[in-house]
């Protein structure tokens, strides 16, 4: 009776005896792996992110970044180290490979194989770590890193030239039937004898991609209720974009008619703000109105 009783308590001592070293090991390969990270694309950000992320021509870019490491962040929760040897093995050659990638990017100067890699990376890791289940629970956070990246330039802007024709005519007419005194030489508008350039900052092709990715975001932290819900919150998704564009036009079009070049320097800047403001408020309640019925209560 007496050894029987006393078998049970040197058995659990050396389980938790065990367990101990396991998860030391395991807070020391995360923060590894999160120095790793740091040191690998917080140059990426230093040499180039003033020229791409938070520069006039796209001031998206930053935002969504932000927005990415916040989602990882709030879902942190996830993160286990559950991945099977088969796992590991995938994850790290995936690894491997965004670190070519990089390495080429890093020797050719290029931000897009740099870029690139980094939601590789990301994939590879929750792979090898978590397992299937935690890499397609954060791939699209993963995917979305990728129009952090200047992909399209100047001559993919260019074929916005309709679209912005369509938005500057617009927002002209609308200002003309209201009595200001509004023409327009293509993406030119004259108010009176102000004259305003709607350029690719305006109206470019990387700020719709980046608000739409920042769109799919929001639809990451509120799920719609259905297929049809999220395929409508898709569909409004550039429609929201393209509406808070046309009213930042037509509020600069006013204040130049009104204040004159001074007045529409300043509104400017601060319309660009209110713009991203408007256009996350409008995702917001879109994502709450079709997210489930129990969430909106």
């Amino acid at each position: 009776m007496t050894a029987a009783t006393a078998t049970p308590g040197p058995a659990h001592v050396r389980e938790g005896a065990a367990g101990a070293p396991v998860h030391r090991t395991e807070g020391v390969a995360l923060a590894l792996i999160l120095f790793g990270l740091v040191a690998l694309y917080v140059p990426v950000l230093v040499e180039y992110g003033a020229l791409l992320l938070w520069s006039e021509e796209d001031n998206h870019s930053g935002l969504l970044l932000a927005l990415v490491l916040f989602a990882y962040w709030r879902d942190r929760r996830a993160f286990t180290w559950s991945a099977t040897r088969r796992e590991r093995v995938v994850g790290a050659s995936g690894v491997f490979v965004a670190l070519i990638l990089y390495f080429i990017g890093r020797v050719t100067d290029s931000v897009q194989l740099q870029g690139v890699s980094l939601p590789i990376v990301m994939t590879s890791l929750a792979l090898a770590t978590g397992g299937t289940a935690l890499a397609r629970r954060w791939l699209l956070l993963a995917a979305l890193l990728i129009f952090i990246v200047p992909w399209f330039g100047p001559i993919a802007d260019a074929l916005l030239v309709p679209l912005r024709l369509a938005l500057t005519h617009s927002a002209a007419r609308l200002a003309a039937a209201l009595g200001f005194p509004v023409t327009t030489s293509g993406v030119l508008i004259y108010v009176g004898f102000v004259r305003l350039n709607v350029a690719g900052a305006c109206v470019g092709l990387r700020a719709m991609v980046s608000m739409t990715a920042i769109g799919f975001l929001f639809l990451h932290f509120f799920p719609a209720r259905s297929r049809g819900a999220a395929l409508l919150f898709v569909v409004l998704m550039p429609v929201i974009a393209l509406s808070a564009n046309f009213i930042r036009i037509f509020a600069l079009i006013v204040t130049a008619a009104l204040f004159g070049v001074s007045g529409e320097a300043i509104v400017h800047d601060v319309a660009a703000y209110v713009e991203v403001g408007v256009v996350l408020t409008a995702f917001m309640l879109l994502g709450r109105a079709l997210g489930p019925v129990e969430a909106r209560a």
